[in-house]
């Protein structure tokens, strides 16, 4: 009788439910955290495209001052456990559309901290463009 009663206790119930729970609790949570993360890069560097799309606008050649350009692009990005943007992903474009300016950061490789998508090794890239028209005439 002592016996059954000692198989029957629930001491250890809640230490084994919270070891199933814990993992997939905080990889929910990392994901949300993430998922911020990845909005909010998104959005700095849709500014800063944009505040680099403004600085060539106003640029009497802005192909001939691309440091200028890229310059302010890589000034506006504001980093948040992400790598800086490089020069070879800035881009400006003044032939695609007649009297605008494009400027575009293409393949920024944005990192996760989220365990899982490190494991399956997903890898992230985000692009962004803006286009402005140009201000001064291109004679």
């Amino acid at each position: 009788m002592r016996r059954s009663r000692l198989f029957r206790r629930d001491d250890g119930a809640a230490m084994v439910e919270m070891a199933i729970v814990l993992p997939i609790f905080l990889l929910l949570v990392w994901g949300v955290i993430d998922f911020g993360r990845l909005l909010f890069t998104a959005n700095s560097m849709a500014s800063a495209v944009r505040e680099g799309a403004r600085q060539a606008a106003v640029l009497a050649d802005p192909v001939a001052s691309q440091a200028t350009v890229k310059a302010r692009v890589k000034g506006a990005f504001t980093q948040f456990g992400s790598p800086a943007i490089t020069d070879a992903e800035i881009s400006i474009d003044v032939a695609t559309v007649p009297g605008s300016v494009i400027v575009k950061v293409t393949n920024y490789p944005w990192p996760t901290i989220t365990p899982l998508a490190s494991l399956l090794g997903a890898n992230i890239n985000i692009t962004r463009q803006a286009t402005f028209r140009r201000e001064r005439s291109t004679s």
